[in-house]
């Protein structure tokens, strides 16, 4: 047990080992979470009875939270909930900041055991699925307690603490602090990207979880109980969606209950089951329909064992014979002098029960023992029966299994894969079958490989003969089955294929005239697989398949082509397919994909948003066909960026909000020149009133839409921030509601007021005679040109 009062540490070492406010001696690192880490520590200014330190649990919060100002102040509002008992929460005991800014916890220790280090304890075969059910069940109940709408959206086996009791969520209150200032202040702030293998990929970017999100971590934990691994291996899950990773398989699972954890473990939220609570009852229900064969098999054998019973009970309750049978078979035979006085003694005593005779007793102590035994040989009888019954089941579901797999292979000889007839099945209907009886039977994969290469093999003919809407419909359904029953194997050719058909394609859209008969032979021929050469000629080959990628990334087709070449993915796939690890393909691939992370970048400066996107799946496609690791990192900085440019709620442009009209007064020469009096400069923090923040004019917001959505950025982040805690949070004042909370930030003052500039008056030629002023160094407003001022100026003395 982790958390046992046993000290591990001699107390004689106590210096030598971080101390938290002179107290809280840290003696060893338990677990590392998303949110921060957690520690086995002493309390040095508290002993147990039998006079050793008090043990504690410790938590510091990762760094970039501690210096978040927001996520202070909710936090200091969040703790008093937390500061008694409450069964599946911590009990905080004590918290604080050190000189060196890390952010602490301290937590009653309750003893048990880290839901990681129960995981470790496990083997390839995992748990037992109605024990691992009864601990998510146990887990997901703690759900609902959460604030402000029941949602966690940050669990980890490393923050899970099991006891006799109930599991207990550690970092319940950090979380509870960083959900709601998210939802206090979901533009304005930079949210933290954190890194885990269980929470879902839209949290750890910095969006506000979900109830799917809470699905994702439960299926996740599901995963792990039921394999003995993680689902995603050591990669956290935001990794795993930048590689298109996928889980294998659960052998132990039937397909229905594997498709239910399967949609719990999707990367995309819409995807997911919509809360835990329903993805653990579809696991329940898949579970209760696989126990059902063996329960019926169960009240079978009861229901013959009281048969039986009630039959043998009938044999030793047989009425007796009427007393004139007895005395006749008495009367034909003589009796002997004991006989007749034991008579005589038994017909001396009335209305009382004879004991029957010793000769009677062992009789019926035999039929006993002869009905017993035939229980016994009947009660073998049925168990054999139950089991050649089983292993007639077996045998049966083996042989349509064999059945069904030859049916596929005569199918898929005949070119018969798919059809839409439920009256007339293909190769894939009696696969699909097959699947359901063993969904890991070597010959059922051999023969779903078969169908796909056979498909290839017909996309690869209507290529040649340039059918592409055939061709391409084609490989649709192929990829779709690939997806389907996860073959690997066949994805490099599904790959070369939809290049090829992607240039087809091209080369057909750019041609001036229809093409003869003869011309998409030739065509497909160029773009298909070529033909087998001599060895003399490969390297030739792929040279030029290098030389045109280049030229393809100089021109700027990286994944896309137009009338100057195809595109650089076009030229690298057909060459990586035939050589998986050549080093100057890889280095040009790395290149388009830096290319296209550029370009979401830009894309991002602008915020042109629709076209970002574009590019970032295109390069997040590349990333995980070819395992390109070392971009994985920036990919995922440009996915937070791109989210945080969604939050912020700017618009592409061309789709801007118009702004108030303004008249723009154009400053010409005075009739009466007046020397030009600076005005002082306005300090920001003085307790001046605000003042107005200066107005664009619709033209220039046409001309400069950047500079203009810039200065509209700016004034916006001159605003006071608010943070609202949800009324159902207990706070430190329980008898007061929580007014919203002014955020301390130095660097605004308390009143809103705009950046500081210094205002020049100008002498105005209109009508009214209105003041015309401009403001140095602020974007998009009117300059006075120099000559305009030197006219307005006054003749200098001679």
């Amino acid at each position: 047990m982790p958390f046992s009062n046993q000290p591990s540490v001699d107390a004689n070492t106590t210096q030598s080992l971080p101390i938290l406010q002179e107290r809280y001696a840290l003696r060893r690192c338990m677990a590392e979470t998303a949110l921060g880490k957690l520690y086995w520590a002493q309390d040095l200014k508290q002993q147990q009875s039998n006079g050793e330190q008090a043990n504690v649990l410790a938590f510091t919060l990762l760094p970039a939270l501690a210096q978040d100002p927001v996520f202070e102040q909710v936090l200091g509002h969040v703790l008093p909930a937390y500061q008694k008992p409450t069964l599946g929460m911590p009990h905080i005991t004590d918290d604080g900041k050190s000189a060196d800014g890390t952010r602490w916890l301290v937590m009653r220790n309750n003893g048990g055991m880290l839901l990681s280090e129960r995981l470790t304890e496990l083997d390839d075969r995992g748990m037992p699925l109605p024990e691992a059910l009864e601990l998510l069940d146990g887990i997901s109940h703690l759900f609902a307690n959460q604030r402000p709408d029941g949602v966690f959206g940050y669990l980890e086996p490393n923050a899970i603490l099991l006891n006799d009791k109930s599991p207990c969520l550690l970092t319940a209150p950090v979380a509870a602090a960083l959900r709601m200032s998210y939802n206090n202040n979901s533009s304005e702030r930079t949210r933290q990207t954190l890194r885990s293998g269980y929470i879902s990929p839209e949290v750890l970017l910095g969006d506000t979880p979900t109830p799917e999100d809470d699905t994702f971590s439960i299926a996740c934990l599901a995963y792990h109980l039921l394999q003995g691994s993680a689902p995603f291996g050591k990669h956290s899950t935001l990794e795993a969606t930048v590689r298109n990773a996928a889980p294998s398989s659960i052998r132990k699972l039937r397909p229905d209950t594997w498709a239910a954890l399967q949609q719990g473990l999707n990367l995309k939220r819409t995807a997911r089951q919509k809360t835990p609570t329903a993805l653990l009852n579809t696991l329940q229900r898949k579970q209760q329909k696989k126990l059902l064969l063996p329960l019926a098999g169960l009240v079978a054998a009861g229901a013959v064992a009281l048969t039986t019973y009630q039959l043998l009970s009938s044999w030793s309750n047989a009425p007796e014979e009427p007393a004139a049978t007895r005395t006749t078979e008495l009367e034909l035979t003589p009796p002997d002098t004991d006989t007749a006085r034991n008579t005589t003694e038994s017909a001396a005593l009335i209305n009382e029960e004879a004991v029957p005779p010793a000769l009677a007793q062992e009789s019926v102590a035999a039929a006993t023992e002869r009905r017993r035994e035939e229980a016994t040989k009947e009660e073998a009888a049925n168990e054999a029966a139950a089991a050649e019954a089983a292993n007639q089941t077996k045998l049966a579901a083996s042989k349509n299994l064999r059945n069904l797999q030859a049916q596929a292979a005569d199918a898929i000889l005949q070119g018969k894969l798919l059809s839409n007839n439920p009256d007339n099945p293909a190769a894939l209907d009696y696969l699909r079958q097959a699947i359901e009886i063993e969904p890991d039977n070597a010959q059922t994969q051999t023969l779903l490989a078969q169908l796909i290469n056979q498909q290839h093999a017909e996309a690869e003919t209507l290529l040649n003969t340039g059918k592409l809407d055939e061709a391409s419909t084609l490989l649709h359904s192929a990829d779709r089955l690939i997806t389907e029953f996860t073959l690997a194997d066949s994805l490099k050719r599904q790959v070369s294929l939809e290049s090829a058909l992607g240039q087809a394609q091209r080369k057909q859209a750019l041609a001036p005239e229809p093409e003869t008969p003869e011309t998409p032979a030739t065509t497909a021929a160029t773009i298909t697989a070529p033909e087998p050469t001599p060895d003399t000629n490969a390297p030739t080959a792929d040279t030029d398949n290098l030389t045109r990628a280049r030229e393809a990334i100089d021109y700027g087709n990286l994944s896309r082509g137009d009338d100057r070449s195809d595109s650089a993915i076009a030229y690298l796939s057909p060459l990586l397919e035939k050589t998986p690890n050549h080093p100057e393909a890889l280095a040009l691939l790395e290149k388009v994909v830096d290319a296209q992370q550029e370009a979401a970048s830009t894309h991002l400066r602008k915020r042109d948003t629709e076209k970002a996107r574009t590019a970032l799946n295109d390069s997040q496609t590349l990333i995980g066909k070819y395992q390109l690791d070392k971009r994985v990192e920036a990919q995922i900085a440009l996915e937070k960026r791109y989210r945080e440019t969604l939050a912020m709620g700017i618009f592409t442009p061309g789709t801007e909000p118009e702004a108030p009209p303004a008249v723009a007064v154009k400053p010409e020469k005075p009739a009466e020149p007046e020397p030009v009096a600076p005005t002082p400069v306005t300090n920001n923090l003085s307790a001046t009133p605000p003042v107005a923040a200066p107005v664009i004019a619709p033209d220039q917001e046409r001309e400069n839409p950047e500079a203009a959505a810039a200065a509209a950025a700016a004034a916006a982040n001159n605003a006071p921030v608010e943070v609202r805690i949800s009324p159902d949070v207990p706070v430190r004042s329980a008898a007061t509601e929580l007014p919203p909370v002014q955020l301390d930030n130095p660097a605004v003052a308390p009143q809103p007021v705009p950046t500081p500039s210094v205002t020049f008056e100008v002498p105005a030629t209109d009508a009214d005679n209105n003041g015309n002023t401009f403001t140095l160094d602020v974007p998009n407003l009117i300059e006075v040109p120099l000559d305009t001022i030197r006219d307005s100026l006054p003749p200098a003395d001679r």
